[in-house]
């Protein structure tokens, strides 16, 4: 970006740590979308504003790993939906024994 310094003081993991700082005014953050959606009810009473910079970064690609032939809980299913929810249990299931060729 030509004209502008950007000088990063501070990184952090956890979100919830940049948007304290961010609502103390120490700055601006940058977080992923889905750790700022789940907490809107929150970055309201802080009295933070999000403003989407999606067209300023490429998507990203999550992967899930599971183990072949693993015993999965129904939890573990509900989280690997939540990534994928055009895949049901069958599908994951499925996946699960397919032979490699």
């Amino acid at each position: 970006m030509i004209g502008w310094l950007i000088v990063i003081v501070l990184t952090a993991m956890d979100s919830d740590v940049i948007q304290q700082y961010v609502a103390l005014g120490l700055g601006v953050g940058l977080v992923a979308s889905m750790a700022i959606e789940s907490g809107a009810d929150n970055q309201r009473a802080q009295g933070l504003r999000t403003i989407s910079a999606s067209h300023l970064f490429q998507s990203n690609v999550t992967r899930l790993a599971v183990r072949r032939g693993a015993y999965l809980r129904a939890y573990t299913y509900d989280f690997i939906q939540k990534f994928a929810p055009s895949l049901s249990r069958e599908d994951i299931r499925a996946a699960l024994v397919e032979q490699d060729v």
